[in-house]
């Protein structure tokens, strides 16, 4: 009962919270050239071990510090971590697409700092993990399309790409999540990339579809029992 208490939780990390400093002594936030973020570090954090890292890329003008499952101590306990939450200001660019070259400023100074944070913590660069809902979903496959290898696995809640890119997706474990009856993303742009996906041979996307919701489809996402434990599985090789 205890876990499935846990994985509610996650589901309702969008809900407003008492300054998260406040209720964590190990979290903390900062700015990185410009870009402010939220940082967590693991609950009786040991520098002699090594640990994974998450990173979560919020929707759009989702500016808020959210509490979220992964600061929990069940789950610290199960799978201590640590957790980067930056912000993106950027409305027109957000955190980039699979249609563009480049990476948006944003993106590439959080790149920039979760490289700086695996040079200066004990963090494993062989379990980075990232995801992203909405515009921080597009910005997920936007990352692993132009950083092929660099993270370790990744979900996508109600985000999209462009098939052409697909090719360029097939390296990193990635679970795709979308409501049938997205109103603001249509499903096609996650539905269509998966689709390429399997056409072209790959063997470690998932895909779900949640019939009958709209946009908000992170409540049943993040509700996904066997999400955590996938996450946490993956390592590069």
């Amino acid at each position: 009962m205890l876990r499935v208490a846990l994985l509610v939780s996650l589901a309702l990390q969008t809900a407003a919270q008492a300054p998260l400093t406040s209720k964590y002594t190990n979290y903390t936030e900062h700015n990185y050239k410009d870009v402010a973020y939220g940082l967590f570090k693991p609950t009786n954090y040991d520098p002699t071990k090594s640990y994974p890292l998450i990173v979560y890329l919020h929707g759009s003008n989702d500016l808020a510090s959210r509490d979220m499952l992964w600061y929990q101590q069940e789950m610290q306990k199960q799978h201590p971590a640590f957790v980067i939450t930056p912000k993106c200001k950027e409305t027109n660019q957000g955190w980039g697409n699979t249609w563009t070259d480049k990476h948006t400023e944003a993106t590439s100074k959080t790149l920039a700092l979760v490289d700086s944070l695996v040079a200066h913590y004990k963090i494993d660069a062989n379990r980075l993990y990232v995801y992203g809902i909405s515009m921080g979903a597009f910005g997920v496959f936007s990352i692993l399309q132009k950083e092929q290898g660099k993270f370790a696995a990744a979900f996508a809640i109600c985000g999209g790409s462009d098939t052409k890119a697909a090719s360029k997706l097939l390296i990193t474990p990635l679970w795709i999540f979308h409501g049938a009856e997205d109103d603001i993303v249509p499903v096609r742009l996650s539905r269509n990339v998966y689709e390429e996906m399997i056409k072209l041979g790959a063997t470690n996307v998932k895909y779900t579809e949640y019939p009958g919701l709209k946009h908000n489809s992170w409540d049943s996402a993040l509700s996904e029992k066997s999400l955590p434990d996938w996450l946490f599985s993956h390592r590069k090789k």
